[in-house]
């Protein structure tokens, strides 16, 4: 009986491994085994920024992997790991003895670390009914004597170590080093090695975050294996069994962790490329399961500044927000909610179910517990539908983008709040730009040879010739006569029409696409109030003229591409030889205006109340009823922008906003510089010196912002020339004898 039992067992074992229940990978297979592997993104000074997978899985070298993690995982899996061929026969026997002999279901397992590799690599399956266990036993068996017989000890465990699942989607000691402790696998403590092993037995049930007592009883029992196994003494056992858990939980997924818009952005982008690539070469990269390593421009300290600013300043500015929209009837947007349910996924999801409108109405008004994004984490609310919508348009919305100065590398990048609730990107994202286009009709009126000290009434005009356009001025104020540096520091609009007016909308226009603005740029006057919509990247590029040397600049994201071998799939070309956009003289008379902004003007505030010193030039602006914010600004080598707003302009039509003309913009961007000048990695990008302005141009400059009133019309024409005058000739005189007329107009007025 016994021999019968014995050669069925036989046959029944060589019918599997001549493949008659499924084929079973030769050891050529075996030789080359490829697993999908997570393509990473870094940022430019080598940090990971994050990953694009399908399964989280990073492969690490042997020497990349603490000691801790190797004798934690033997101690426990496979005590006689270096003893045995791929199958631990004395572990094999002691199971099936208590298993078929004593009746314990709980006998313990006799897989082999080999053996487990081969169920990671070649899972089981289902397929053969009543014989699927035995023959993916079977199947193991001859797998793992196969890789012992291919692979030494060290491969086989750096093979098991990236292939295992962790739980979470994470595959591979170094995922899961990265996902539980934020650090490599190579700098894991020994508890936090015991940890991780120990979650192998069962991921979920023993997931640390989600069940932190368990994980940390499981943990122990792998210490006291260590101990066992004499790899710890019975001191250091004790010890390590009283650490408390700590985890430094990192989730790194694809909408988590640091610059989620910018890796969305440069997803897209490798796609694209991978597709372009592989249709050219024959090859079949994939972005998701090939192991690239993608190289960016990113600067991870200015990146995770500039998302700490967002979150410190919105989450005040939202309080106030909050107060302000308590206060005002919610059925005054009843219509415009009404619409934004019309055009909501649940709504065509309701009608596909054949419920009336009525009942969908009911639906929306029933009270629900719904995921609501808030700065302090996730909130649960318990709210209709409908209220939902209409809270959701209370909410103040963010983008910055920082780009060197030098080479148009985009050195930080937020499209949002947070990208789990909003995907879209407010760096990308067309919105009118109000007074931040405003530089671009003034350098126009520059190159066009107006005098930047002629005084210009700032009395409100109806444009007979544009459709009785009359633009006002936030502040309603309308007496006294500004020059060009005080017209534009104090962004008036009755001052900024009148240039426009000389110089026509179409020379800014083509001023603005020199300098990098693509976006529609419609032609009529308001243009220069800022009516066109633009994006955040092109606004703070098309800043880069204003600069001193008058070209423009072409953003840059992504440097480089290459396969886990390291073959270069892409690489960035060097940036195009960067364009004129404005006369020198043009771009730094601007700066100078530009840095008066910040001075004395709409944006003072970066002084006085976030106390920032040195070189720095900037323009505020804001759309009608506070929909949008902008400040635009830059040191000698960055240039940031940001914005802020309702994500429906509807919304604040309706309602307004308690966030005054750039009050929310300026605070941000203000905040963001502090940090970065107090952060001794990202110090430089506030330091550094504007050119010093040319004599010549210092003096085109010296002139008052204000006046309240013109000198009489006879000292005037006396000291600055009759105005029948050649305006050629007039600028030569003043050029020639300014000082001296300064000084004498000066004399006249005190």
């Amino acid at each position: 009986m016994t021999a019968s039992v014995f050669l069925l067992a036989l046959l029944f074992f060589f019918s599997v491994w001549i493949g008659l229940w499924g084929k079973i990978p030769d050891k050529k297979e075996l030789g080359s085994i490829e697993n999908f592997i997570s393509s990473e993104v870094y940022a430019s000074g080598g940090e990971l920024l994050g990953k694009y997978f399908i399964y989280d899985r990073s492969h690490a070298h042997i020497d990349q992997i603490s000691e801790n993690v190797i004798n934690s995982l033997i101690a426990t899996e496979d005590a006689r790991f270096y003893s045995h061929s791929g199958i631990d026969y004395r572990s094999l026997g002691r199971v099936m003895f208590k298993t078929l002999l004593m009746g314990e279901t709980q006998a313990g397992g006799g897989s082999t670390l080999s053996q487990q590799l081969a169920k990671n690599l070649y899972p089981r399956s289902n397929n053969t009914g009543l014989f699927s266990l035995p023959v993916s036993k079977f199947r193991e068996f001859i797998i793992a004597h196969r890789l012992e017989r291919i692979y030494t000890k060290e491969d086989i465990l750096l093979l098991y170590l990236n292939t295992v699942p962790f739980g979470e989607n994470v595959f591979g000691i170094s995922a899961a080093s990265l996902r539980f402790f934020n650090k490599n696998p190579r700098d894991l403590y020994m508890e936090e090695a015991a940890l991780l092993v120990g979650t192998l037995q069962a991921t979920s049930f023993f997931n640390p975050r989600q069940f932190p007592e368990r994980a940390v009883n499981r943990r122990n029992t792998v210490i006291s294996q260590l101990h066992r196994y004499q790899y710890i003494s019975t001191e250091e056992a004790d010890s390590l069994k009283n650490i408390p858990l700590q985890l430094n939980y990192n989730p790194m997924t694809h909408n988590q962790g640091p610059a989620p818009y910018f890796r969305e952005r440069i997803r897209q982008d490798v796609l694209a490329i991978l597709k372009d690539y592989n249709t050219i070469h024959g090859t079949d990269y994939n972005l998701y399961t090939d192991g690239l390593r993608i190289y960016t421009t990113l600067d991870y300290n200015l990146q995770l500044l500039a998302e700490q600013s967002i979150t410190s300043q919105l989450s005040r500015q939202q309080k106030l927000m909050d107060a302000y929209y308590r206060r005002m009837p919610a059925q005054r947007s009843a219509p415009l909610v009404k619409s934004i349910m019309h055009n909501s996924q649940r709504y065509k999801n309701l009608q596909k179910q054949k419920l009336t409108h009525e009942e969908i109405e009911e639906n929306f008004n029933a009270l629900v517990s719904l995921d609501f994004f808030s700065w302090d984490g996730p909130r649960v609310l318990d709210i209709s539908p409908m209220d939902s919508i209409y809270k959701a348009q209370q909410i103040l919305h963010s983008g910055l983008i920082s780009l060197d100065a030098e080479n148009g590398h985009v050195k930080a990048w937020v499209g949002g709040n947070n990208f789990i609730y909003f995907q879209h990107d407010h760096v990308l994202a067309r919105r009118q730009v109000g007074s931040t286009f405003k530089p671009f009709v003034y350098a126009t009126a520059l190159q066009a040879g107006i005098d930047p000290c002629e005084f210009v009434s700032n009395e409100r005009i109806i444009y007979e010739e544009y459709n009785d356009w009359s633009p006002a001025n936030a502040s309603g104020e309308y007496e006294g006569y500004y020059s060009m540096k005080g017209a534009l520091a104090q962004s008036v609009n009755t001052v900024t029409a009148h240039y426009i007016h000389q110089t026509g909308a179409q020379a800014v226009i083509d001023n603005a696409r020199r300098a990098g603005i693509t976006a529609p740029l419609p032609r009529v006057p308001s243009i220069a109030l800022g009516t066109a919509e633009i994006n955040l990247m092109e606004m703070a590029a098309g800043y880069a003229g204003f600069m001193g040397k008058g070209r423009n600049l072409q953003p840059v994201w992504l440097l480089k591409i290459e396969d886990s071998n390291g073959n270069t799939i892409f690489q960035q070309e060097e940036s195009p030889t960067a364009q004129r956009v404005w006369d020198e003289s043009t771009s730094l008379l601007t700066r100078e205006m530009l840095a008066e902004a910040i001075n004395s003007g709409t944006a003072q505030s970066l002084r006085t109340r976030f106390g920032l010193q040195g070189n720095m030039a900037g323009k505020t602006g804001t759309t009608q009823n506070n929909a949008d914010t902008w400040f635009i600004g830059f040191t000698p080598g960055l240039i940031t922008g940001v914005w802020t707003g309702l994500e429906n302009p509807a919304f604040a039509a309706l309602y307004g906003s308690p966030l005054g003309s750039g009050a929310s913009a300026v605070p941000l961007w203000g905040e963001y510089m502090r940090e970065v000048a107090g952060n001794s990695h990202t110090r430089k990008y506030s330091q550094g010196y504007f050119s010093t302005l040319p004599d010549s141009l210092a003096l085109m400059m010296d002139c008052a912002m204000f006046l309240e009133e013109l000198p009489s019309e006879n000292l005037w024409e006396r000291i600055f020339g009759s105005p029948d005058d050649d305006r050629e000739r007039r600028r030569d005189r003043r050029d020639r004898e300014r000082p001296s007329r300064l000084r004498r107009f000066l004399e006249n007025l005190f």
